[in-house]
């Protein structure tokens, strides 16, 4: 067991109550860059050098997690967050909460969650009454806002340590720079979404840079993925990038990339037209449109065919079959809902699985 001072929960009198709580950065973060501050996305110096919205957002936790064993038959949660909003299109369990999961039978299976109530600081209980035993968790951190401090309590007997069992290769991540579909709106809970799937199914690290109407090829940000060193790099910014932006940015990014590392697999992925697109009058001049949203992915596919006559292990994935054709798959038209993740997740599943496999 590792050697940590427990914080125990005290009752009226000053008595122990039979749950302990510990620091959760003891334990082994998954989902962050190196040199990231606890539950934090981006490094401190990144600050100085990505756009400010940029830097806000990679203060969300979305995609950190926390790898822990432990033979509790109860699991707490106590965490503080920066802020407290509320977002319309997501839950507060996606936005402000945590989820927890299991590696039992060869898979990670879902135990609960913790609820977030209407405070920065929050105490939920995920679980109670299990069986006796070790088991190796997954501890999902919130989607939508920054994790000042975090803490898991269990039974004052019980232990609780680093992982026992590696399970989730930590070595050569899968980083996908994005959108606020990469960041995770709008799935239900923290492992809802398609790259917390991906992570679980594939058992290898995934960080998640999905920036809320920031994703925009910017090889700014991609300074901070390349010491990763990264498996796959997967760029879904087309959604946030106007055409323009597309055939500035990316070839600069990809050139970036190559210029470190000439090999590593890039996959380009197009924007999903969004539901609502297909009642709108159409003009090519305004975000959303049929006919904007066919300008982005054009723009993509220009830059990918000449690019690849310039580097090699470059790929491209269509928006067509992304996350089915009935047009149910989203929360407002635009942000996937657990549907839409989960197709999301099945459509990339074979092609992370065939790129691993070169």
């Amino acid at each position: 067991m590792i050697c940590l001072l427990p914080l125990r929960l005290l009752g009226q009198n000053n008595t122990p109550e039979p749950i302990v709580y510990w620091d959760a950065s003891n334990f082994e973060i998954l989902g962050a860059l190196p040199k990231n501050e606890s539950y934090r996305r981006l490094p401190a110096q990144a600050k100085k050098e990505v756009r400010p919205a940029v830097w806000s957002l990679s203060r969300n936790s979305a995609g950190v997690s926390i790898r822990f064993s432990s033979n509790s038959s109860t699991i707490k949660i106590r965490w503080t967050l920066d802020n407290m909003r509320i977002k319309g299109n997501m839950t507060p369990i996606a936005s402000n909460g945590l989820d927890l999961y299991a590696y039992t039978n060869g898979r990670w299976q879902f135990v609960g969650v913790a609820i977030p109530g209407e405070e920065l600081s929050n105490e939920a209980t995920v679980i109670t009454g299990m069986a006796k035993g070790n088991r190796e968790y997954l501890l999902n951190l919130p989607l939508y806002e920054g994790v000042e401090k975090l803490e898991i309590g269990v039974d004052e007997e019980a232990t609780i340590t680093k992982p026992m069992h590696a399970i989730i290769d930590r070595g050569n991540p899968i980083v996908f720079y994005g959108t606020s579909i990469t960041q995770g709106a709008s799935a239900s809970r923290p492992g809802l979404t398609y790259a917390a799937l991906l992570e679980r199914e594939i058992n290898k690290e995934v960080i998640n840079l999905g920036f809320s109407g920031n994703g925009r090829f910017e090889k700014e940000v991609m300074q901070y993925i390349m010491p990763s060193n990264p498996s796959i790099i997967v760029l879904d910014c087309t959604p946030n990038s106007a055409p323009d932006t597309i055939l500035n940015n990316l070839p600069e990014t990809i050139a970036f990339i190559r210029n470190i590392d000439d090999s590593v697999p890039i996959l380009l992925v197009e924007s999903i037209i969004r539901d609502y697109a297909f009642f709108k009058v159409d003009d090519p001049t305004k975000f959303g449109t049929l006919s904007y949203i066919q300008n982005q992915n054009n723009a993509l596919r220009q830059v990918y065919l000449d690019e690849k006559k310039r580097y090699k292990n470059l790929h491209y994935v269509y928006s067509k079959d992304l996350i089915g054709q009935d047009n149910e798959a989203t929360v407002d038209g635009t942000h996937f809902n657990d549907l839409g993740n989960y197709r999301m997740y099945e459509f990339l599943l074979p092609e992370l699985r065939n790129l691993l496999a070169q």
